[in-house]
């Protein structure tokens, strides 16, 4: 898997992210709550799939993901529903 396939699962997932931001806001959310939460997975995984980042800790780059997925849905439903 190329950094080039990532990149485009990412920008796919923002643009469906934000198409669901029409039906619900928390919904685009944890949508886009999954981009970083995926990475975080791929992150995880052995070898020849892991390795697109370099010179960094593993488990940093994995905790920072999972904290800013976590944080993305919480802030969506401390927000106030205006409908």
């Amino acid at each position: 898997m190329s950094k080039d396939w990532v990149l485009l699962a990412c920008l796919v997932a923002i643009v469906i992210a934000a198409a669901s931001a029409f039906i619900d806001f928390r919904l685009a959310a944890i949508v886009l709550a999954a981009v970083p939460a995926g990475l975080a997975m791929l992150r995880a995984m052995p070898a020849p799939w892991g390795e697109f980042w370099v010179n960094r800790s593993k488990t940093v780059d994995i905790l920072t993901c999972l904290i800013f997925a976590v944080l993305l849905v919480g802030l969506a439903f401390v927000v106030p529903q205006t409908r």
